[in-house]
């Protein structure tokens, strides 16, 4: 089983770093790092001859100009059409840039699913813009060189979280803080939720939310549930009665933020994604602590805390379909 390195917990600038280094490997000490240019597109450049990619026999030879596309999701995948839209919108440049003569090669690299039979039109597409050749290098790309390159690990900035990850009350409660403080801004785009632990089966409240199962059983069954009796044990012990204070108050804004604006993301795991991130940018101190921060987001969610449990939306539509 190949190992997964969670690429989705890296910031955007974090997943370039890792980019840059994963390109030098590839072509040569001499990629330039990711800048911002004058048509507003952040890119990173090579000039020469590659190492060996894509192979050593057949190295690129000329101008390479590299994108990185991040998301902070784990199931997402290149032919999602957020991606489409992405890349399309990448278009002019290219062309401006072959026009110039600074883009031979073009490399997309994305922690999104890549498959080769689906996705091959986004790279033919890539190839109208009159490049000599395009590639798109999706997770399964990137997994498989840092894991057969373990050298490349090293740049991982989540290497350098605590692992395999334990329960640390202090870090907890510093978590909590940054929930409380994150939900305290008047800021639209931070959420909330009600301290309630009345509870409704999660397959249910699944289909009420619009949390795809995909994300259900692979991020959050397998990775977060192992630890909610530990956050359960905490936030119940009458001496954390303080702690579990904040975390209902922080829950209670997160839930009346969510509903409002629910509407604008397509499903819950895009909710997920959004304020997985975005509490992170507020609160860059909590960068070694993402995967708590992931794993109290899930809690909440099941626990009720934030997410609707409202069945009357879930029969309504049910009927409409009948």
């Amino acid at each position: 089983m190949k190992r997964d390195f969670f690429l989705y917990e890296l910031d955007d600038h974090e997943f370039e770093g890792l980019v840059i280094q994963i390109a030098k490997f590839l072509l040569g000490l001499g990629v330039s790092p990711f800048a911002t240019g004058k048509d507003g597109g952040r890119d990173g450049k090579f000039l020469g001859t590659a190492e060996r990619f894509p192979s050593t026999n057949s190295p690129l030879v000329g101008h390479v100009v590299l994108q990185s596309k991040h998301i902070n999701a784990p199931d997402r995948s290149c032919s999602d059409r957020d991606f489409h839209r992405l890349l399309k919108d990448e278009h002019p440049k290219i062309k401006a840039r072959v026009k110039d003569g600074i883009c031979d090669h073009y490399m997309v690299f994305t922690n999104r699913k890549y498959t080769a039979g689906t996705d091959a039109k986004l790279v033919s597409q890539l190839m109208g813009c009159k490049v000599q050749s395009a590639h798109i290098l999706g997770v399964e790309y990137m997994h498989s060189l840092l894991e057969s390159h373990t050298d490349l690990q090293k740049f991982l900035p989540n290497a350098r979280d605590k692992a395999p990850f334990v329960f640390d009350p202090e870090e907890f409660i510093e978590v909590i803080h940054a929930f409380r403080d994150y939900t305290k801004e008047d800021d639209e785009s931070a959420y909330s939720s009600a301290f309630d632990f009345e509870s409704v089966k999660l397959k249910d409240k699944n289909r009420i939310n619009g949390l795809t199962e995909e994300y259900f059983k692979q991020v959050i069954v397998a990775r977060s549930m192992p630890y909610f009796d530990k956050i359960k044990d905490f936030l119940s012990n009458p001496r954390n009665r303080e702690f579990a204070d904040i975390y209902a108050d922080s829950a209670a804004e997160m839930k009346e933020s969510i509903l409002l604006h629910r509407s604008k993301f397509p499903n819950f795991d895009h909710v997920f994604n959004f304020l997985y991130g975005h509490i992170q940018k507020q609160r860059p101190a909590l960068r070694q602590k993402r995967r708590l921060v992931s794993i109290l987001l899930h809690y909440m969610y099941c626990h009720c805390d934030i997410g609707s449990k409202d069945m009357t939306g879930l029969v309504e539509a049910e009927h409409a379909d009948a």
